[in-house]
C-alpha cells in the first residue's frame, strides 16, 4: 500500500466569488457555517490520511490561523505558502514537503462525500500511475472528452480540445469495440498519483493537471491512468449560484455524512448553541441552519433555504428566504431578504429590502433602504438615504 500524503490546493483567489473573497480566501468561505477548508481536511482524516499539506497563497495567513487554532487529533498538517502559477505548479513547488509513496491531490473549494478509501483501493488494485475521480452528469459539458475501456483505463483526456475529432477517430479506429467515448463525465479535481509524478513535474514545466499533466502522461503511453467513476456528491462551490446550491444540498442531506453543525430540531432544520428564538413557529418550512449565539426577535419569518451565522441579531418582523448570512450581522426591524448573501460584520437598519444581491463584509445599510435587485456591494460600503 505504501504511505499516502495528501496535498490540498488552497491558494486560489476566488475571483468568481467576489466580493465574498475580497477579504477572505476562498477556502475560508463558510458552507453551512463551516469553512470549505474544514470539509477538505475532514474528508482526508476520516479516510485514514494523517499526513496533509495545505498549500496556500492568497490571504494564506487566514487559512493558516484557522487550521492551527484547531485540534485535528494528531493529524500532521503542514501549511507552506508558495507562489505557484497553477495546480500542477503548486504540487511541484511543495515536492520537498512530501514524504508519501503516493500522493492525493484535492482542491479546497469542492464539497464531496466521495468514499476515498474505495478510491485508494481502486488505485492500488489497478496498479495505476494515477486515478482521476469523476462523476457523470446529465448536463454534458461544453468542452471535455474522455475515452475509457471496460476497465476504466483512460486513453484520452481532453478538457478543452481543439483537435478532438482527429484524435478521437484515430484512437477509436485502433481500439475498435474496446473503448468508449464519454462527454458527460466531470473531472472532480481529486487525483491520486504515484510519487514518480514529482520527478516528471520537476523535469517538465507542466502547469495545470487537466490541460497539461494528463494529456502529457497519456501521450507517452507508458503511464496507466484510470478514471474512478462512482456515485457520490460533489459540488464546485466556486460561483455564487453553486455556492448557494452547496448549502441547500447539505441541508437536504444529499452530501451525507456531511451535515450542518447544531441540533436537528426538526427534519432539515438545525440550531446551534445559546440561541434566543421566540418559538419554533418562526421556522416556517425546512432547509434552515442557525449558528451559535443567534438572537431573533418576535414575528420573524425564516421561510426556507436559509443559513444564519454565529453572533447574529435579527429584529422583529423581518423575513428571510433563499439567503445566506455569515457571522456577526445585526439586522433591524421589518427587513426582507430573498436570494441574497450577506458577509461578515454587516449592520442593516430597519425596513430594508435586499433581493438577489451580495453584500460585502463590514457594510452599513441605513433605514428604509430598498436595494435594487442583482446588486453587488463591495466591502466597507456605507449605504444611507
Amino acid at each position: 500500500m505504501g504511505k499516502y500524503t495528501a496535498v490540498v490546493l488552497a491558494g486560489g483567489i476566488g475571483s468568481r466569488l467576489r466580493p465574498l473573497t475580497s477579504l477572505k480566501p476562498k477556502p475560508m468561505i463558510p458552507v453551512v457555517n463551516k469553512p470549505m477548508i474544514h470539509y477538505a481536511i475532514d474528508l482526508l482524516r476520516y479516510n485514514g490520511i494523517n499526513d496533509i499539506i495545505v498549500v496556500v497563497k492568497y490571504l494564506g495567513d487566514k487559512i493558516r490561523n484557522y487550521i492551527e487554532a484547531r485540534d485535528w487529533n494528531n493529524i500532521n498538517i503542514q501549511i507552506p505558502e508558495v507562489n505557484s502559477l497553477d495546480t500542477a505548479d503548486a504540487l511541484r513547488k511543495v515536492s520537498d514537503y512530501i514524504e508519501g509513496d503516493n500522493i492525493i491531490v484535492s482542491m479546497a473549494d469542492i464539497i464531496t462525500n466521495i468514499n476515498l478509501k474505495d478510491n485508494i483501493e481502486f488505485f492500488e488494485e489497478k496498479n495505476a500511475f494515477s486515478t482521476i475521480s469523476m462523476i457523470s452528469t446529465d448536463k454534458p459539458q461544453q468542452f471535455g472528452v474522455i475515452l475509457l475501456d471496460n476497465e476504466q483505463k483512460i486513453y484520452l483526456f481532453l478538457e478543452k480540445p481543439g483537435y478532438k475529432e482527429l484524435v478521437i477517430s484515430s484512437i477509436m479506429e485502433s481500439h475498435k469495440g474496446s473503448i468508449y467515448l464519454y462527454t458527460n463525465l466531470i473531472n472532480t479535481g481529486l487525483y491520486i498519483f504515484k510519487r514518480k509524478i514529482l520527478d516528471i513535474l520537476n523535469s517538465v514545466e507542466l502547469m495545470d493537471f487537466g490541460n497539461d499533466v494528463f494529456p502529457y502522461l497519456l501521450e507517452r503511453d507508458v503511464y496507466d491512468l484510470y478514471g474512478y467513476i462512482e456515485k457520490y456528491y460533489w459540488m464546485d462551490a466556486g460561483k455564487p449560484t453553486t455556492y448557494k446550491w452547496t448549502n441547500w444540498d447539505i441541508m437536504r442531506k444529499w452530501a451525507w455524512p456531511i451535515l450542518p453543525a447544531g441540533e436537528e430540531i426538526r427534519n432539515n432544520i438545525w440550531i446551534g448553541k445559546n440561541c434566543k428564538i421566540p418559538n419554533e413557529n418562526i421556522l416556517k418550512k425546512r432547509l434552515i441552519t442557525i449558528g451559535n449565539n443567534v438572537s431573533i426577535q418576535e414575528d420573524v419569518e425564516i421561510i426556507e433555504q436559509v443559513v444564519i451565522g454565529d453572533n447574529t441579531e435579527i429584529g422583529s418582523g423581518s423575513t428571510f428566504q433563499n439567503s445566506i448570512l455569515w457571522d456577526n450581522i445585526k439586522i433591524g426591524k421589518n427587513c426582507k431578504f430573498n436570494d441574497s448573501i450577506i458577509c461578515n460584520n454587516v449592520t442593516i437598519g430597519d425596513n430594508v429590502d435586499i433581493f438577489n444581491s451580495i453584500i460585502g463584509a463590514n457594510t452599513e445599510i441605513g433605514d428604509n433602504y430598498k436595494l435594487e435587485p442583482w446588486k453587488i456591494i463591495e466591502p466597507n460600503s456605507k449605504l444611507y438615504l
